[in-house]
């Protein structure tokens, strides 16, 4: 089933409009969007300090969304050394 079916059948199961139902269906991802980006990520964070962060969201039917203190720590890693080869690299073109 594609999305513009899934909003109509809502639509009319819920008897509201299907821009209602568009609405509440993209604000939900809006909200976890909005939430990740303004998470503190590109700061050193301790393990503690990183727990503390709302990292989890559970999505119905779809599973869980969440990301260990060792991925947040791959992911630095990976950008270092991303930057670092995208650095070498428009030095050597000088």
């Amino acid at each position: 089933m594609k999305y513009p079916d899934i909003l109509k059948l809502l639509s009319e199961e819920l008897n509201i409009s299907e821009e209602v139902v568009d609405t509440a269906y993209k604000s939900f991802y809006a909200f976890i969007r909005e939430t990740i980006i303004n998470l503190p990520l590109k700061k050193n964070l301790t393990e503690e300090e990183f727990n503390a962060l709302k990292t989890n969201f559970n999505l119905p039917s779809l599973g869980k969304l969440h990301c260990t203190y060792e991925r947040y720590l791959g992911i630095k890693e990976q950008s270092k050394y991303i930057k670092n080869l995208k650095e070498r690299y428009e030095n050597k073109e000088d």
